[in-house]
């Protein structure tokens, strides 16, 4: 388990220097990530040491997305139906982005990079609806201050901060569309969360290098936000290719488990308060995560246009040879309040202290679920590791469940084979900035496959034979 330890930028500075031995200034690429959740709304600044490729967490700002209800211009919803305009959406990425660089101790012109991402998909009707929200993310990284050109790949070396340029490989190789190895589906997008997937891929592969283990291809990876997001790969060279995507609902089910106890409109478990310790019978805990799971459909998608109440193209999914494997409650979120009315029930009946653990149960099966999906579908390869990140996979016990259940799934101790990161997409965003800029560290490569070196040579060869 990896959780973020927080330093301040002036700290990092004499931390890096002080690291060498003497004052000699170690390049640090300071990246953004602005992220609209249907719960959350988050700015993590990230600064990367381009020497050893490690990523450090400068500050992270969180504020509820619910403060961004807007009363007109609406065009897109969350989940608990909050809705969004273009300038409510910028409003409160610039008052997120502003505070983050304050808590950090730098300013918005200070940033290298930003990158954009939202996992509010869940009122849209089709996945290039997605490009809205982008827009407004982007927006609102404009009024705090931030230049179009800090939000799109460099074209030349010329493009890259003079400070940093030297350590670009951009006179080597460019930038193809490949983040850490993994080479993105042809076409249009599989889900309308994509980019999430393919940032919490990249982001627990970072995350790995703090805690020594050898997170490269082929990988699982699962975001439990409020809905899910993730990637399976395979272990071609140079590129693997994604040959498993998660999509649908995460989070948002212990929201609904306690949407009828807590209150707030728009209700997020984030607003039930922790309970303290007290004994629970793991018999009820069972009986009433059953009940939950009743709800729950786990399985693999071929048909249908919507998961969870986000926008899936089982079209382009079959196309790419990807397998599509969701989580919904009832048909298209219609079993959210029946889950409501279990939370309400739990409260009543057992006491509201065995809600935490009836969501960690919850949480721990859906994810042994996912997982058997991926396993009996044959796209578990004999050294797939698995990434887990997210409110909804991180927290409380459920690090422990899991990797108890898992072990039981494939037989063996599974505690070397599953990692737990927090803030897996902010740090994603940090190593896309670097994938972007062509900041590699060839002696700890981040892309290829588990017990390989680096694949800028193989990199080089396919680049020139598609020239």
């Amino acid at each position: 388990m990896l959780r973020t330890k927080k330093v301040s930028y002036s700290d990092l500075f004499f931390i890096l220097r002080l690291s060498r031995g003497d004052l000699t200034l170690r390049p640090i690429f300071i990246v953004a990530s602005v992220e609209l959740g249907n719960s959350t709304t988050k700015s993590i600044l990230s600064a990367t040491d381009l020497k050893s490729g490690k990523t450090y967490i400068l500050a992270k700002a969180v504020r509820m997305t619910r403060e961004a209800l807007a009363h007109e211009d609406i065009f897109c919803h969350t989940i608990t139906n909050v809705g969004l305009s273009v300038d409510s959406i910028a409003n409160l990425v610039k008052a997120t982005l502003e505070d983050a660089a304050r808590d950090a101790g730098i300013t918005v012109p200070d940033l290298h990079f930003v990158v954009r991402s939202s996992g509010v998909t869940a009122g849209f009707t089709r996945v290039e609806e997605m490009q809205g929200v982008i827009q407004a993310l982007a927006k609102g990284c404009m009024i705090a201050g931030v230049p179009p050109r800090k939000m799109i790949s460099p074209m030349t070396i010329n493009d890259i901060p003079a400070e940093l340029r030297n350590f670009s490989q951009m006179d080597k190789v460019y930038f193809d569309g490949a983040v850490t190895g993994n080479e993105a589906p042809a076409g249009e997008s599989i889900v309308a969360n994509e980019m999430e997937g393919e940032l919490v891929t990249a982001g627990l592969k970072g995350a790995a290098k703090w805690l020594d283990v050898d997170y490269r291809n082929p990988v699982l990876s699962l975001d439990f936000g409020t809905t899910l997001a993730g990637r399976i790969t395979d272990d071609q060279l140079p590129y693997s290719k994604v040959i498993g995507s998660y999509c649908g609902l995460a989070g948002a089910i212990p929201d609904a488990l306690v949407s009828k106890i807590v209150s707030e409109k728009y209700p997020s478990v984030l607003d039930f308060p922790m309970q303290g310790r007290y004994r629970v019978k793991k018999e009820v805990v069972k009986t009433y995560a059953e009940a939950v799971l009743n709800h729950l459909k786990i399985g693999k998608i071929t048909s249908g246009t919507r998961v969870g109440g986000s926008p899936v193209n089982t079209e382009t999914a079959r196309k790419n040879g990807v397998t599509l494997i969701g989580v919904d409650a009832g048909d298209n979120l219609s079993d959210l309040p029946k889950i409501g009315e279990i939370g309400e029930e739990i409260k009543k009946d057992a006491g509201i202290h065995y809600i935490h653990p009836v969501i960690d149960e919850v949480a721990a099966c859906i994810t042994e679920r996912l997982v058997e999906i991926a396993r009996d579908e044959g796209l578990l390869l004999p050294n797939t590791k698995i990434g887990i990140t997210g409110r909804a996979g991180i927290t409380g016990r459920k690090p422990e469940l899991i990797v108890e259940k898992l072990s039981a799934l494939f037989g063996r101790n599974m505690e070397n084979e599953v990692i737990f990161a927090d803030d897996a997409l902010a740090r994603g965003a940090a190593v896309l900035g670097r994938c972007m800029h062509q900041f590699g560290t060839p002696s700890n490569p981040i892309g290829g496959i588990q017990g390989s070196g680096c694949i800028l040579g193989k990199r080089m060869k396919k680049q020139n034979r598609n020239v």
